[in-house]
């Protein structure tokens, strides 16, 4: 998966062109029977154009649930499962695609990982 993120955002900012990016790299998975699709990215202040394998698009606006985990990209099933409780415990479900906002490199020996998770009450 470090593969593919990371030929994902070369290609990404290949497509902006010079353009400033407005935060850090973030990765959207989407439940596909039993895979996933990715969607890796930048937010950026202006829309951009489609180019190759880069397409524009927006990450949802409303509640979310988030948290930060701190370790391994290995070990982010935890921070998910941390959010799956916190929805039970207080009343949410689950209204969208989580993404994740990449804080540090892979290089890092403990990067930081923001998971945002769209979620509603029941």
């Amino acid at each position: 998966m470090g593969d593919f993120i990371g030929l994902a955002f070369r290609q990404v900012m290949g497509a902006l062109r010079g353009q400033p990016v407005d935060g850090p790299p973030f990765a959207r998975y989407s439940m596909v029977g039993d895979g996933f699709d990715v969607e890796a990215g930048f937010p950026v202040p202006e829309p951009i154009a489609a180019a190759g394998q880069v397409e524009p698009s927006t990450l949802p606006g409303g509640t979310v649930a988030t948290t930060m985990h701190v370790g391994s990209y290995a070990d982010l099933a935890g921070a998910y499962s941390a959010l799956e409780g916190w929805f039970a415990a207080n009343g949410f479900e689950a209204a969208g695609d989580p993404w994740e906002t990449y804080l540090d490199g892979p290089e890092v020996d403990a990067p930081r990982t923001i998971i945002s998770w769209p979620c509603q009450a029941t």
